[in-house]
C-alpha cells in the first residue's frame, strides 16, 4: 500500500487532523475497499479528530453500528474496553467494586450479547458465563471497537442486543512508522497507595522481497496495577416486611488488580490484490481481594432502632484470582477480477484460576441483648461495646476452596464473493460456512475445617488472629482477621479429614459445543440505494457431563446429556442516502443467544427434608433464545462535525430463560421443592436511541473550541415467568433482567493546540437485578440509578508530549440496590473517587 500523499496542511496541527478526518464525512459514500484505503491514511490527533474517524467508519457502514476507535477511547479516563464503551448510544455497562466489567447493549444483560476478535468469539473464563469481561482487555492494544446492533447472515449468531466486535491495531492503520509511549500513577481515596500503569505502542511499515511498503508490523503492551478499595453494608433482602430485617453485614474491601496486556499483529500485502495477516492477543487479568465482613444475625426479625438478641460473626474472605483471555486468528484475502475470497482460522482460550484460597473464616459471638441498627439505605451496627473488641469472638469454621475453569473456541471460516455489475446496478453474490468447537470445563475443591478442638487447637479466640482495626468509612467494624493466621491455621492440618466430597464434586462438569454454519447472501446497490439480503443455518451439537448426588442414599452417578438444535437466521438490511448528508436505515434481522454454562450445567442434586424430596439441578436441554429484531432509523451529517441520529429497535425474544420451582409438575409431581432454569415463553424490548454530536464553530471565539456531545436511549421490556402452587399455574409479568429504561451520556470538551478538557457524564435508571421471590414482586431486587462524572484534562506542552490527569468518580457516586422499595437497602457499597496524572510521548 502506498504512503501518504496528502499535500501538508497549513492549519495548526489539530485543526489539520480535523480537517482531513472531516473531508471524509462530508464526502460521498465510497465502495468498501476506497474507504478502507481513505480512511487508513488519516492521522487523527486530539478530540474532535478521534470523533470524526468514528463517524465516518459509521456512516458508511451498511447495517447499523457504533464504532469507537482507539483514539477516540483515549478521550475518556477509561482504563478498560468497558468502561470506554459506556459513553456510546444504546450501551451501558456491569460494574464490578466500581469498575466497568460487562457490556449491556441496548437493555440487554452481557450474556445476550457476543464479543469478538477480529471474527472470532473471544472465550470466557468464567465458569457460568458466555459473557467476556471486557476489563480484562486493555483499551492500549485495540485500533478500534465495532458494536453491531443488526446483523447480517455473514456474522456468526450468538447475540441478542449486538456484537462487539474487537478489531486489533495494524501498521497500516496509519501511514507512517508510529509509537506512543504512556506512564501514570492514580490514588484511590479509600486506599493511601500508588497505582502505576506503563503503555506502549509500535509500528512499522518495511519494504520486502522488493515490494514497497508491503510488510507491517504492530506490538502493543500494558501493564496496570490497581490499589483501591470499597465500603460496604448489605442486607442481601432478608426483609420480612411485616416484621422487620432478619441480618444484615458489614464489608470493608481490599483490592489490588493487576492488567497485562499483549498484542503482536503482522500484516503482509505482496499487492493490491493480496493480503495475508497474524493477529494475536493475550491478556491477564490479576483480582487480589481481601473482605473484612460483620455478619449481624438476628434471632428475631426487627426495624431499625429496636435492639435484641443476635448472633455476630466476623468473617474474612481472601482470594487471588487470575484471569486470561488469549487469541491467535490467521487469514489471507484474495482478489482474483470480479471474485474476493478469504480464508481465516482462530483459536480463543480463556481461564479462571482461584487457588487454595479463604472462602470464610468466621468468628462468632452471641448477645442477649442490645444488638439492633439505625438508618435504611446505610445500616449502621448499633451493639455493645463488646461487639467491637477481639476476645468475645471464638473461631467457628473455616471454608477453603480452589477452583478453576478454563475454555477454548477453535474456529475456522471460508467466504468468497463474486461482483456482478449491471445496468440496474452493482450485485454482490457471497457465500461462506464456518466451523467451531468451544470447550468449558469447571473443576472445585472445597474443604470445611470445624471442631478443632477435635483436632488439638486450643488458640481460637479472634484476639489470636486479629490483624489491626479495619478502616471502614461507614461506621466502626472493629478488628480485622489476619489472612496470614488462617494460612497457618489450617495448613497444621491434613486437608484430606476435611474435604466437603459432595461441593468438590458437584460443582465439576464438562460441555462440548460444536457449531457448523453456512450462509448465502446478496448485496444491491444503486444510486442511492443498498439492499442486503440473505440467510444463515446453524447447526449445533452439545454433550455435557457431570454429576448427579442421592443425598439420601449417599451416591454419585454420572449424568450425561447430549442435544443438536437446527436453526434457520435470515436477515434483509435496507440504507438509502436521502441526501449526501442524511441516510435513512432500516433492518429485518434474527438472532439467538446459548444458555449460559450455569444454566446449562448437568449437576443434580436430590435431597430430603423432613420427609420431603428436594432438588436442584441445571437444565442441559434448555432451547437458546431466539430473536426476531426490526430496526429504523435516520441519521444526518453536518456539514462540520457532527451527527444528529434517531433509531428505533423492537426485539420479539423466544424461550426466554429464568429460574423456576417444577415441584408439582411433570416428573417433580412429588416434589417439595425441585429449582432448575426453564425455558419461558416470549418476551418484547423495544426502545429508541437518540444521538447527537456537534462541533461549534462561527463564532470567531473560545467557543470555536467546544465540542458537545449527547445521547439517549429510552428502553422498555415485558417477559412473563410463571410457577405452581398447589397444581395451579400462577404467572407475573417482568422486565428484562438488566434493563435500564434510561441510560444516557452527556460530555463536553473543550480543546486548543495545546490544551484538552473534557467533562463526562454517564447515567443509567434502575433495573431489576434479580428476581428474588417468583412468586412475589415485592421481593424483586433493583439496582438504582447511577450517575457518575468523570474529568480528563491534557496539555501538549511540547509536540509528540503530552502531561494529562483524570478523576473518575468525580462526584463520588455509590452503588445502590434494594428490595422492592428504595427503603429496603439490599446492598449499598462506596469506592471514592481516583486520580490519575500521566505523561504520553507520541512521535505525530
Amino acid at each position: 500500500m502506498k504512503k501518504n500523499t496528502t499535500k501538508p496542511c497549513s492549519l495548526s496541527r489539530v485543526a489539520c487532523a480535523v480537517s482531513l478526518a472531516f473531508s471524509s464525512v462530508v464526502t460521498p459514500v465510497l465502495a468498501e475497499a476506497d474507504v478502507q484505503e481513505y480512511i487508513e491514511h488519516i492521522e487523527v490527533v486530539g478530540q474532535s479528530g478521534a470523533v470524526s474517524k468514528a463517524l465516518n467508519r459509521q456512516r458508511n457502514a451498511a447495517g447499523i453500528i457504533t464504532v469507537a476507535s482507539t483514539d477516540e477511547l483515549g478521550q475518556f479516563p477509561d482504563s478498560n474496553v468497558s468502561e470506554a464503551l459506556q459513553r456510546l448510544a444504546g450501551l451501558s455497562v456491569e460494574r464490578d467494586q466500581g469498575e466497568g466489567r460487562f457490556v449491556r447493549v441496548r437493555g440487554l444483560a452481557p450474556d445476550y450479547n457476543a464479543v469478538t476478535y477480529n471474527g472470532t468469539q473471544l472465550a470466557a473464563p468464567e465458569a457460568g458465563r458466555r459473557a467476556v469481561a471486557l476489563d480484562v482487555i486493555p483499551s492500549e492494544l485495540l485500533e478500534s471497537v465495532e458494536v453491531s446492533k443488526t446483523l447480517t447472515p455473514d456474522m456468526p449468531a450468538g447475540s441478542l442486543g449486538g456484537t462487539v466486535e474487537i478489531k486489533s491495531l495494524s501498521a497500516f492503520d496509519r501511514s507512517n512508522d508510529f509509537y506512543s509511549f504512556s506512564a501514570e500513577a492514580g490514588y484511590n481515596e479509600l486506599q493511601s497507595k500508588t497505582s502505576p500503569k506503563l503503555s506502549g505502542v509500535f509500528s512499522k511499515i518495511l519494504d520486502v522481497a522488493g515490494e514497497t511498503d508491503s510488510l507491517g508490523v504492530a506490538l502493543a503492551a500494558s501493564f496496570a496495577e490497581r490499589k483501591f478499595g470499597s465500603d460496604n453494608v448489605e442486607t442481601g433482602g432478608s426483609w420480612d416486611f411485616d416484621e422487620g430485617l432478619e441480618e444484615f453485614e458489614l464489608r470493608d474491601y481490599s483490592i489490588s488488580r493487576k492488567r497485562l496486556g499483549l498484542a503482536l499483529n503482522v500484516d503482509y500485502r505482496p499487492g493490491n490484490n493480496n493480503e495475508y495477516y497474524l493477529r494475536t492477543l493475550y491478556s491477564e487479568f490479576s483480582d487480589d481481594e481481601t473482605r473484612q465482613g460483620l455478619v449481624v444475625e438476628l434471632a428475631e426479625p426487627q426495624f431499625a432502632g429496636a435492639l435484641g438478641e443476635a448472633e455476630l460473626l466476623r468473617s474474612l474472605k481472601q482470594r487471588e484470582e487470575t484471569q486470561t483471555i488469549s487469541a491467535v486468528v490467521v487469514g489471507t484475502k484474495q482478489i482474483s477480477g470480479n471474485w474476493q475470497w478469504s480464508l481465516e482460522a482462530g483459536v480463543s482460550k480463556a481461564d479462571e484460576d482461584t487457588p487454595f484460597n479463604i472462602a470464610a473464616a468466621d468468628f462468632e459471638q452471641e448477645f442477649d441483648a442490645g444488638v439492633g441498627f439505625n438508618g435504611s439505605r446505610i445500616l449502621r451496627l448499633a451493639a455493645p461495646a463488646e461487639a467491637y473488641l477481639g476476645d468475645g469472638y471464638e473461631l467457628k469454621e473455616v471454608e477453603m476452596g480452589d477452583t478453576y475453569a478454563k475454555e477454548t473456541e477453535r474456529n475456522i471460516r471460508f467466504d468468497v464473493s463474486r461482483e456482478i455489475m449491471q445496468a440496474k446496478g452493482s450485485l454482490t453474490l457471497k457465500t461462506g460456512a464456518k466451523f467451531s468447537q468451544r470447550e468449558k470445563t469447571a473443576a472445585e475443591d472445597v474443604w470445611l475445617f470445624e471442631d478443632f478442638e477435635d483436632a488439638g487447637i486450643s488458640a481460637l479466640r479472634l484476639a489470636d488472629y486479629a490483624g489491626g482495626n479495619i478502616d471502614y468509612s461507614l461506621s466502626n467494624m472493629g478488628p480485622a482477621v489476619n489472612s496470614n493466621s488462617i494460612y497457618q491455621l489450617v495448613n497444621t492440618l491434613n486437608r484430606d479429614d476435611f474435604i466437603d466430597e459432595v461441593e468438590s464434586q458437584i460443582n465439576d462438569y464438562q460441555i462440548d459445543e460444536d457449531i457448523s454454519a453456512a450462509y448465502v447472501m446478496a448485496q444491491w446497490e444503486r444510486d442511492n440505494w443498498q439492499l442486503i439480503g440473505g440467510v444463515r443455518f446453524e447447526h449445533e451439537k452439545r454433550d455435557a457431563a457431570g454429576s448427579r448426588y442421592d443425598a439420601i442414599n449417599e451416591v454419585f452417578s454420572a449424568n450425561q446429556v447430549s442435544s443438536s438444535d437446527d436453526y434457520w437466521l435470515p436477515a434483509v438490511v435496507a440504507r438509502y442516502n436521502l441526501s449526501e448528508q442524511s441516510i435513512l436505515r432500516a433492518a429485518f434481522s434474527t438472532g439467538l443467544v446459548r444458555p449460559n454454562f450455569e444454566q446449562l450445567s448437568p449437576a443434580f442434586i436430590l435431597e430430603e427434608d423432613d420427609g420431603e424430596l428436594e432438588a436442584a439441578f441445571g437444565n442441559p436441554q434448555l432451547k437458546a433464545l431466539t430473536t426476531n429484531n426490526l430496526d429504523l432509523g435516520i441519521e444526518h451529517y453536518a456539514d462540520k462535525l457532527g451527527v444528529v441520529s434517531a433509531m428505533l429497535f423492537y426485539k420479539e425474544i423466544d424461550n426466554f430463560i429464568y429460574e423456576a420451582d417444577l415441584a408439582g409438575r411433570g416428573d417433580y409431581v412429588d416434589f417439595a421443592k425441585a429449582e432448575s432454569f426453564v425455558n419461558g415463553g416470549k418476551a418484547e424490548l423495544y426502545g429508541l436511541e437518540l444521538n447527537a454530536i456537534h462541533k461549534l464553530s462561527g463564532f470567531g471565539n473560545w467557543l470555536d473550541n467546544l465540542l458537545l456531545s449527547a445521547n439517549l436511549t429510552l428502553t422498555d421490556s415485558a417477559a412473563d415467568i410463571a410457577w405452581f402452587d398447589e397444581g395451579t399455574l400462577f404467572s407475573r409479568e417482568v422486565a428484562l433482567p438488566s434493563q435500564s429504561d434510561k441510560t444516557a451520556n452527556l460530555s463536553l470538551g473543550y480543546e486548543t493546540d495545546s490544551i484538552s478538557l473534557r467533562l463526562a457524564a454517564n447515567y443509567k435508571s434502575k433495573y431489576l437485578a434479580e428476581v428474588g421471590d417468583i412468586t412475589d414482586s415485592a421481593y424483586d431486587v433493583y439496582s438504582d440509578d447511577h450517575l457518575q462524572l468523570d474529568f480528563t484534562a491534557k496539555w501538549t506542552f511540547t509536540r509528540g508530549m503530552q502531561l494529562y490527569f483524570n478523576v473518575v468518580n468525580l462526584n463520588d457516586e455509590p452503588y445502590y440496590a434494594y428490595t422492592g422499595r428504595k427503603p429496603y437497602n439490599f446492598q449499598y457499597e462506596q469506592y471514592g473517587r481516583t486520580v490519575v496524572l500521566g505523561v504520553q510521548i507520541t512521535n505525530w
